[in-house]
């Protein structure tokens, strides 16, 4: 009886190490292959707001998304993807001192979250990017952000 007590016992703990190794495991490849996917909008989104590119911009966004942020008042501000996108038309500024990177990604089956940190010489957002994949493709259905003043740089 001693003897099955610890087989059991031996057999247990194997199994709750298995579980938790499985737990453990690295990123499926379809979970890699989908933060890719997502990876690829946020850069539409960055070369878009960088360059002045609408067409990058209408492949980021869903066509009924929302941006909303606040104004260099501080005032609540919302606008639908469709007139937020027309600031994009014309001469974009220098991109010198502007670095987009992505913080962080979150992803829950089809939607996803992602954090980026724009930090340029003028101002200094953090964008929060709702994402949805929709027929297929992922698309950024909502964008917030916080504006502050920029970083002190070195001279």
């Amino acid at each position: 009886m001693k003897i099955q007590v610890v087989a059991l016992a031996c057999v247990l703990v194997a199994a709750a190490g298995i579980l938790l190794a499985a737990a453990n495991e690295e990123t499926s490849p379809d979970a890699n292959k989908e933060e890719e996917a997502i990876r690829a909008v946020v850069q539409l989104y960055f070369d878009g707001i960088i360059k002045y590119d609408e067409e990058a911009l209408r492949k980021a966004f869903h066509p009924k998304a929302n941006v909303i942020g606040t104004t260099k008042e501080g005032a609540a501000d919302w606008e639908p993807f469709q007139e937020w996108v027309v600031y994009t038309r014309g001469d974009a500024p220098d991109p010198t001192g502007r670095n987009n990177t992505i913080v962080s990604i979150d992803i829950a089956g089809r939607a996803a979250v992602v954090k980026t940190d724009l930090d340029w010489p003028s101002v200094h957002y953090i964008d929060y990017l709702s994402l949805l994949k929709i027929d297929g493709e992922w698309k950024i259905v909502n964008k917030i952000w916080h504006r502050e003043k920029p970083a002190s740089r070195p001279e």
